[in-house]
């Protein structure tokens, strides 16, 4: 027997936009646990990497299917999520969706700092972060593609829990900044006009391909993690089960940003000299 404090909608349509190691376990999770109607898998690639195998994302797709036991359509879409026609077309063809987890973007000109970016870096990282998140929700809501009071999560990350990546792309930074604004800014407007509930997540690195591109990152990374006070990286189940607490019908926050980095952004107090 279940007796767990929140609850969701049954027969739901989840779309989850950016198919990498998070968006992965949350439509594995999610067949398990809400045994949804339908999952929309959306990237601007074809293939993606699943673990180390480079896999098409339809069989991916069809996979997450078999698993569910033909319970759960899982469909995958590839299209560029800052292209207004593409996107505006998915929405013509998905509707009635119940929550969303929005994990798409880029992190352009790693390790490079800010005086050394150009203006196509840093445009390019705000086309897809920024303008593309924004571009979803424009378009979902200008086709009532979200169902009543539909849930959505934006994972982005504040400028402590991006720095402490090991990519310190401040391309990344600045873009993901602006998204922050756009959901705590505009997530009030998003309920009373669009009947959309947002929140966003702000994770600290998870171990995989984007966050040890080169011998540089994987060192950063590994110094997060050994100086991590709860112990180890932010995992793929972390985001998951806060996104499911966002998704929850007993949440009650709207345009919150939760940090889930096991503390290593928060307050350090020294209690003694300085080392």
């Amino acid at each position: 027997m279940n007796n767990a404090p929140f609850s969701h909608r049954e027969n739901s349509t989840i779309l989850i936009t950016g198919v990498g190691l998070m968006g992965q376990h949350m439509a594995r999770t999610a067949i398990k646990w809400l045994e949804p109607k339908q999952i929309i898998l959306v990237d601007h690639a074809t293939e993606i990497m699943v673990g180390t195998e480079k896999t098409a994302l339809v069989d991916f797709a069809s996979t997450l299917q078999s698993l569910s036991g033909g319970k759960t359509e899982v469909v995958a879409e590839s299209l560029n999520i800052a292209d207004e026609g593409e996107v505006a077309d998915l929405f013509r063809r998905r509707q009635s969706i119940d929550y969303l987890q929005h994990t798409a973007g880029i992190s352009p000109g790693p390790l490079t700092p800010p005086e050394q970016l150009d203006k196509d870096t840093v445009m390019k990282a705000c086309e897809v972060n920024l303008w593309g998140a924004h571009n979803l929700l424009k378009q979902a809501v200008n086709a009532k593609a979200f169902t009543q009071k539909a849930r959505g999560v934006l994972i982005l990350s504040t400028s402590a829990t991006v720095g402490s990546e090991g990519r310190a792309s401040a391309a990344y930074e600045e873009s993901k900044g602006g998204l922050m604004n756009l959901l705590t800014l505009q997530a009030r407007h998003f309920l009373e006009k669009h009947s959309l509930i947002l929140n966003g997540l702000a994770p600290s690195p998870l171990r995989g391909p984007m966050a040890a591109q080169n011998p540089i990152s994987a060192g950063r990374l590994q110094a997060v993690e050994d100086s991590m006070p709860i112990g180890g990286l932010t995992a793929p189940e972390h985001i998951t089960a806060a996104t499911s607490f966002f998704w929850a019908e007993q949440c009650w926050a709207v345009g919150e940003v939760l940090t889930v980095d096991g503390g290593y952004t928060k307050h350090r107090p020294i209690y003694g000299p300085l080392a």
